[in-house]
């Protein structure tokens, strides 16, 4: 995967141990796997392995799209969530999933998305329509109809603004 971190070999053993799949992860289970997760996102920020933009992503208000004028670690906060609490919670698991691995889009679409884009340097606000047709295109090619969240943070990890990157998530709530 083109935007994974690359980890060492102790944070791939401890990533082997760790279920992603709430729908199969049992209460034990998850109570097991919670060390684990601390350990490896211990092990991933001690080394700044976690890119600038997901941990903007993840704790900066202004990355967050929604009502709740806080940041997705706020909304944790929020419902009563304090320190290691937030990172063992199961909820957190899919933003576990993006720091290790970036958008959870299939890697031909990431591709196109790319090729769309071009050099993120060059993009200006002329490019806009150009963006934003080419990523409903993909949406619709692939049936991508509910991954905005994707495609948002797959913007991101591009290299685009962060203004363009919520068009581009708006682009894609757009595709019927």
């Amino acid at each position: 995967m083109k935007y994974a971190i690359e980890l060492t070999g102790e944070e791939s053993t401890l990533l082997s141990s760790i279920e992603f799949d709430q729908l199969v992860l049992t209460h034990e289970q998850y109570k097991m796997q919670a060390p684990l997760i601390l350990q490896l996102l211990r092990s991933i920020s001690d080394r700044g392995a976690i890119p600038e933009i997901r941990q903007k992503y993840w704790a900066d208000p202004e990355y967050h799209i929604g009502r709740l004028k806080t940041s997705y670690k706020g909304r944790f906060e929020r419902n009563g969530n304090q320190g290691d609490e937030i990172y063992t919670h199961p909820n957190f698991l899919p933003y576990l999933r993006y720091f290790l691995f970036g958008a959870q889009l299939p890697q031909p679409a990431i591709a196109e998305f790319e090729n769309v884009v071009g050099n993120p340097e060059w993009v200006s606000s002329g490019d806009i329509t150009t963006i934003t047709k080419g990523t409903r295109a993909i949406v619709r090619r692939y049936e991508l109809q509910e991954e905005d969240e994707e495609f948002y943070r797959l913007a991101l990890d591009v290299g685009l603004n962060q203004w363009f990157a919520k068009t581009v998530r708006n682009a894609v709530k757009q595709v019927r």
